[in-house]
């Protein structure tokens, strides 16, 4: 998923929380209970496609590494001719593989930062259904 799609899905859980905020403050106990089981489900998916995207991350890299110890096999008999170039190649891959790195980094923190959110909506609900709950039973005492 793109830097930006991602920046875009954080905004939308972010107005998605406060809108949750905002209901929970109303007490409106059906609302909150089916928004906080959508929160969960929410949850749960995002949980399953972070670990998803950690395996695959783990794939490539592996399938990289491989890819560069092979390489490196065909290519040590030709090590003294090629010193110069390939020290500058491997600087670029370097380089790229650092950016490459740098922008995974950035899809994962943002990530993390909606799953934060996500589990932030759902603590809130459970806080306002908690509060609601406890307001019924003091009423429900003082009626006994």
């Amino acid at each position: 998923m793109a830097l930006s799609d991602q920046l875009a899905k954080l905004s939308a859980q972010a107005k998605s929380l406060e809108e949750s905020a905002q209901a929970a403050e109303q007490k409106d106990k059906a609302w909150v209970a089916n928004r906080e089981a959508e929160v969960k489900s929410k949850l749960e998916k995002a949980k399953a496609e972070a670990g998803a995207e950690a395996q695959a991350d783990e794939d490539e890299c592996k399938r990289g590494w491989n890819k560069l110890k092979s390489s490196v096999t065909e290519d040590f008999d030709s090590l003294h001719e090629s010193a110069h170039r390939k020290h500058e190649e491997l600087k670029a891959k370097r380089a790229d593989r650092h950016a490459d790195h740098a922008a995974e980094d950035a899809e994962d923190a943002v990530a993390f930062a909606i799953y934060a959110l996500e589990q932030a909506e759902y603590y809130v609900l459970a806080a306002a259904d908690a509060q609601i709950s406890a307001g019924e039973a003091e009423i429900n005492a003082e009626l006994a």
